[in-house]
């Protein structure tokens, strides 16, 4: 049978309100006799004494079940999201693997374009995709495609080229 928590506080106060029950009218018959008197206090002291004692190992026992539960209820977490972060890992995997693919296609597509038509597309894309694609080309490709782009555009990715190249050694020197 397991015991609430609250339902142990009401059986504690219970004990102790029986405890000053018992002391009264046996304080008030035994007011008459001094000895009878303190020996009856030293038994009722002696048996709220045990019980306090009954009590207090209920309320750890108590308190170590409730940690036992927590740690059970952490530990199941934990597991679950090591479920998860595994599952997020191999979706990341296929991912790249995706990306690295539709790259290399990207690259062979624009390096098989018109230099104007090349330059055209890669204009509308994001600076640092562009970026990208041109390194992955021939340099002599490259020029000819920054070449043919608008003369902001091809500083822009220059400088974009440029600050990854500076972002590279300082993560190569940081190592």
């Amino acid at each position: 049978m397991r015991v609430r928590p609250a339902r142990l506080v009401k059986l504690a106060v219970a004990a102790q309100a029986f405890c000053l029950v018992m002391v009264l009218p046996a304080t008030y018959a035994l007011s008459q006799d001094l000895s009878a008197t303190e020996e009856g206090r030293q038994e009722i002291e002696r048996y709220c004494g045990n019980i306090s004692d009954k009590a207090a190992d209920a309320r750890y026992a108590m308190q170590t079940r409730e940690l036992e539960q927590l740690r059970q209820d952490v530990d199941r977490r934990i597991e679950l999201l090591d479920e998860k972060r595994k599952e997020y890992e191999v979706w990341l995997k296929r991912r790249d693997e995706f990306i690295d693919k539709a790259e290399d296609s990207l690259v062979g597509i624009i390096s098989k374009m018109r230099p104007d038509a090349a330059a055209a597309q890669m204009a509308l894309i994001g600076d640092e995709a562009a970026a990208a694609l041109l390194l992955k080309l021939n340099p002599r490709v490259s020029s000819v495609i920054l070449n043919e782009m608008p003369a902001e555009k091809s500083a822009l990715l220059a400088r974009v080229i440029v600050g990854s190249q500076v972002i590279n050694e300082k993560e190569s020197s940081a190592q």
